[in-house]
This record gives C-alpha cells, sequence and structure tokens, in this order.
C-alpha cells in the first residue's frame, strides 16, 4: 500500500468507508475521512477509534491490504 494510494482513499467523494490490514490480519476502520491522517512523510497512518478515545498508529508500509465497504443500495 502506497501513502498515495490511501490519500486516494482519504480525499474521495463521496468518501467510503475502509478497513487497511497488517500482516497479522489485524483490522482497523476508517469509518470517516475526520478519522484517519496521513502524517506528512505517508509513512505513518494514524486512526482514530471510533468506540473510544485513543489512535492506532499504523507504518504504511506494513499494511498488507485494503478493504473497501460496499456501497449501500437505496
Amino acid at each position: 500500500m502506497s501513502p498515495n494510494e490511501l490519500k486516494k482513499l482519504l480525499e474521495t467523494r463521496p468518501f467510503k468507508p475502509f478497513t487497511v490490514y497488517l500482516p497479522q490480519g489485524t483490522g482497523f476502520e476508517v469509518p470517516h475521512p475526520e478519522f484517519a491522517w496521513l502524517t506528512p512523510t505517508g509513512r505513518t497512518l494514524i486512526v482514530g477509534k471510533a468506540s473510544e478515545d485513543g489512535v492506532d498508529m499504523l507504518e504504511v508500509p506494513l499494511i498488507t491490504r485494503v478493504q473497501v465497504s460496499p456501497t449501500p443500495t437505496p
């Protein structure tokens, strides 16, 4: 996963929630673009936890895949 790919996902309008995964299979949900930030170098993705105060700091080169949530049908 490249920083540019993550940036595109965060800037997509309308935004589509997604989950990023690390090699051990742990997933981190990004329900809204305000829940994730890329550092200026693009090396770290900071993901806010929706259910509690706190953040997870992920090294972008370790992200193995991204799963975009399906768009609900009207």
